[in-house]
């Protein structure tokens, strides 16, 4: 096979690749807007949530306080949810992946945050199990930890249920297990959307719940490193870059996401600036947690699982970028090449045409 040939075939690979890859990255946009806007969604609920659990939990509290000075021995103690069984060895490691790839080191970071989680834990002589939602890296974490229970669940299973409906049945086996005694704590390890070049790995805590807390008690676990959208300029002062980045623009210029403008940053939910008015419930405030507490796990989780599918469309946004600017500067290469070599091959043609036609004259 001639040169030329192979220089031909290798630009008709590239292209179809090319064009391969650019349809992706138009399926990728039209999916992480779908899924953002319904992220967003979420946020202004969970915020809500967490407010009227700090509540409850400060009413809860005031009570005891009242009590205590007035002499009166009742003691009124949390949900299990929340204070837990007492016990602190068993624990449920939950991951949260896809089950699809080409999203460039979206799954592979969850899964190093992973890694990172129950190697602490083994250091301290926990018992551990692993559920995957997503298959996406499940085999590697049994290759990792043979000696560990795996349990992986291909969201494929779940393609024709709602996302509610699997955050509901997740947080259902979840409570279950541990009314069951079947473990002492949960964790749950997933990827935060920052922005659609940043996807942060976290880690956090959901049975005995510690999520409505303003600080991450398992914090100490994930890097602590600068957003990658902001840079410096040439003058050392630092701004945010990310509005003039590519990955914002569709086809067209169109904005990805017009409400991002920049970055998402999550609400506060400390709820400090609410003055702490007593409220009278009915029924008790005690009973009002105890039912909340399943709803709350719920949303929740519901949360998690469309952030990480928001997360990993915006990866593989990036992903389909890279890779189709990349196929366009191979074929830049290839058509220069493929030119100079066919330009060789008329050069050499015409002297050996004038050459014999030299020596017949």
């Amino acid at each position: 096979m001639s040169s030329l040939r192979k220089i031909r075939d290798r630009i008709h690979s590239v292209t179809a690749t090319r064009q391969m890859t650019s349809s992706m990255k138009v399926v990728a946009v039209s999916r992480l807007k779908r899924k953002y806007a319904e992220f967003l969604k979420t946020i202004p609920f969970a915020d809500e949530m967490n407010r009227v659990m700090r509540r409850l939990i400060r009413s809860i509290r005031e009570r005891q306080e009242n009590l205590a000075r007035s002499g009166n021995d009742m003691q009124l103690s949390l949900p299990i949810l929340i204070n837990g069984n007492g016990k602190d060895q068993r624990y449920v490691v939950v991951v949260v992946t896809s089950d699809d790839g080409l999203s460039g080191a979206s799954s592979l970071q969850i899964l190093k945050q992973a890694q990172k989680t129950v190697d602490y834990l083994l250091t301290q002589k926990k018992n551990i199990h692993i559920f995957m939602y997503g298959a996406r890296g499940g085999e590697i974490l049994q290759r990792l930890y043979p000696d560990i229970p795996v349990i992986i669940i291909k969201q494929k299973h779940y393609q024709k249920v709602k996302t509610y409906l699997n955050a509901e049945r997740i947080a259902v086996n979840i409570i279950e297990s541990f009314h069951q005694n079947r473990f002492d704590v949960c964790l749950i390890v997933y990827n935060q959307f920052k922005s659609i070049v940043s996807q942060v790995p976290v880690v956090e805590q959901i049975v005995p719940n510690k999520i409505f807390l303003k600080d991450n008690p398992w914090g100490f676990l994930t890097e602590k490193t600068e957003a990658e959208y902001i840079r410096s300029d040439s003058l050392g002062r630092k701004k945010i870059t990310l509005k003039q980045s590519q990955f914002l623009s569709a086809i067209g210029g169109v904005d990805i996401l017009p409400s991002l403008q920049g970055a998402v940053f999550r609400s506060d939910l400390s709820g400090g600036k609410r003055l702490p008015f007593v409220y009278d419930y009915e029924p008790l405030d005690t009973a009002l947690l105890e039912m909340m507490l399943p709803q709350y796990l719920t949303a929740y989780i519901y949360r998690v699982l469309l952030e990480t599918e928001v997360s990993d469309n915006a990866a593989r946004l990036m992903a389909m970028d890279n890779a189709t600017r990349n196929a366009g500067d191979m074929l830049n290469t290839l058509n220069r090449l493929y030119r100079r070599e066919r330009q060789t091959r008329i050069t050499t043609d015409i002297a050996e045409v004038s050459v014999g036609s030299v020596q017949g004259g």
